[in-house]
């Protein structure tokens, strides 16, 4: 029986199997097939279309589907593997030895093969089976949020990557590079990531990885850097399970001016690590690039750090670094949703004078958007909330179900379904919606937490309400919508003194309040009444003013 022999290992033709020292090394079958293409052709490069050719000759896969079987190939070899493997950059793959054909020795008695085969066999199902039974009995904490997976996804929470300029400003540049990685990410259909707003509480902090998993309820986490010196853009990237293990490591460089490649290769490889079944539908939504600009770019993303702090002037400066961007680059998508961003927040927050016109312009901008990349998920989302506003709930659900198809793990498009659902009477829906995105982003926007407090006053729960309203307004003072929630949930909760306060807090600081147009976007006309007669026991169904939008 023939054999090929490289260093101190030993393929065997008949049995299909690698060898060391007489003992067979697992491997699965494509990256058995990869190994014995390079020992057909040793100490020359193997290009990447040669070995997809000869591997996977009648299936579509990407790149991924060999980097990993190289890596699991040099894992085999253990301390040999990158001696003998060589990577040609951007070309192919070379094994760096001689290989020479040999006779097999006599195999063992076929009863003793058997039993050795077998009883690796049981062991590796007993292992199998042991790891699948720890992961299904094993002990939930108290207190521990629920898995933010539905329907047995892979959950991650890709961490803040560090930046280790020197430059405070730099982290702008950090944070949306995170960002965007979380994004790309999460247009993977198996996998669920946690927000952006769940996982900046970790940035520059020592928590370790087994207390973000239990606080998040996450199977893997992404640590990672980047760093911005000159012209020069250097990435690294890990995945670790709850243990702190490094499952996977990777290091990217390149030019600054290959922001956008550099989002790719990134989330290509973080989805194969994670060994995600992708669609070439899902990763070429994953791979889209936002524009190709790295000036404009930048600027987005200096924008996007600025409306984080949900403030009237950062909002504005946001959208003096979008037009900024638009000069240098007309066709990025991502700052016409950026802007049309900046004016919904007018409307939301109570800031623009003439909400009609800031809603007009909101909805030019994500159109225009649209217009350069129908896959932009920003935009749909803001459509949707304008058409909440106008109280057009078939096209506002339509919107967010696009969205939901670009990104299934967006918690902004499930709080927007949960939105509509709450305004349409489908209460219940609506909570099953909010509290789904609120497990992926514990950091609700003010609008989102707003509507999961309505929701809960309108099933009469008013604790969980008056929770959802007072933490709304710890975080964002100027969300009048929840502090107005808030007086009527303290009201129907049988706490007179407390809606008293807020009432008149609601009367000095929101006068232009007008508590028949509020709640008047409810279809269902007993929500509506129930949300009076809060307003009644509060003492503000009487303070009437000029109509503002309903909210």
């Amino acid at each position: 029986m023939a054999r090929l022999r490289f260093d101190r290992y030993v393929i065997d033709l008949d049995r299909g199997c690698l060898l060391r020292d007489g003992r067979e090394i697992v491997l699965r079958p494509k990256t058995y097939a990869v190994l014995l293409h390079l020992a057909q052709h040793p100490e020359r490069l193997v290009s990447k279309e040669e070995l997809f050719a000869a591997v996977w000759s009648k299936i579509v896969v990407t790149d991924d589907a060999l980097v990993q079987s190289i890596g699991e190939l040099r894992r085999a070899l253990d301390g040999d593997g990158r001696r003998l493997i060589r990577t040609v950059p951007r070309r192919g793959y070379r094994l760096e030895c001689a290989v020479v054909a040999v006779q097999a020795e006599p195999l063992p008695a076929r009863s003793s093969w058997i039993a050795t085969r077998t009883k690796h066999a049981v062991a590796a199902l007993l292992l199998a089976f042991a790891a699948f039974a720890i992961w299904v009995f094993r002990p939930v904490d108290e207190g521990v949020p629920a898995r933010a997976d539905i329907g047995g996804k892979a959950t991650i929470a890709v961490l803040p990557f560090r930046t280790q300029s020197v430059e405070p400003p730099r982290d702008y540049f950090a944070d949306g590079f995170t960002q965007d990685v979380i994004n790309a990410l999460g247009r993977f259909s198996e996998l669920t990531v946690m927000s952006w707003s769940a996982v900046a509480p970790y940035k520059d902090t020592a928590a370790s990885p087994g207390e973000i998993a239990r606080r998040l309820g996450v199977d893997y986490q992404v640590e990672g850097s980047v760093v911005r010196s000159g012209e020069r853009l250097t990435a690294a990237a890990d995945i670790v399970d709850a243990d702190g293990r490094v499952l996977w490591s990777a290091r990217y460089d390149g030019a600054h001016t290959d922001v956008f490649a550099l989002h790719a290769r990134i989330t290509t490889e973080l989805a194969g690590a994670l060994a995600i079944r992708v669609t070439k539908l899902e990763l070429q939504k994953a791979l889209a690039r936002p524009g190709e600009s790295a000036e404009a770019y930048d600027y987005v993303l200096r924008a996007r750090y600025a409306m984080q702090r949900h403030t009237r002037s950062d909002n504005a400066n946001a959208r003096v670094l979008l037009r900024r961007a638009l000069e240098i680059d007309a066709g990025l998508a991502a700052s016409h949703a950026g802007l049309a961003e900046t004016h919904l927040a007018d409307v939301a927050m109570g800031w623009s004078e003439s909400p009609s016109q800031s809603l007009a312009r909101a909805e030019d901008y994500a159109n225009a958007a649209l217009g350069l990349d129908e896959q932009d998920l920003r935009a749909h989302l803001v459509l949707a909330r304008i058409h909440i506003y106008r109280q057009q709930y078939a096209l506002a659900l339509a919107e967010v179900d696009r969205a939901l198809a670009i990104n299934p793990s967006s918690a902004e498009a499930l709080s927007g379904r949960g939105n509509v659902l709450m305004w349409t009477g489908r209460t219940d829906d609506a909570i099953e919606s909010l509290e789904h995105a609120q497990r992926i982003d514990p950091d609700f926007n003010p609008m989102d937490r707003f509507a999961l407090s309505l929701a809960y006053y309108s099933k009469r729960r008013y604790e969980a309400a008056i929770t959802q309203a007072e933490r709304n307004l710890r975080n964002a003072g100027a969300a009048n919508a929840s502090r107005i929630v808030l007086a009527a949930a303290y009201a129907q909760g049988d706490r007179p003194a407390d809606a008293s306060r807020v009432a008149n807090t609601i009367r000095t600081s929101y006068p232009a309040f007008d508590p028949l147009a509020f709640g008047s976007k409810f279809l269902n006309a007993t929500d509506l009444e129930h949300l009076r007669e809060g307003f009644r026991k509060a003492g503000l169904l009487a303070t009437l003013g000029t109509s503002r939008p309903a909210s």
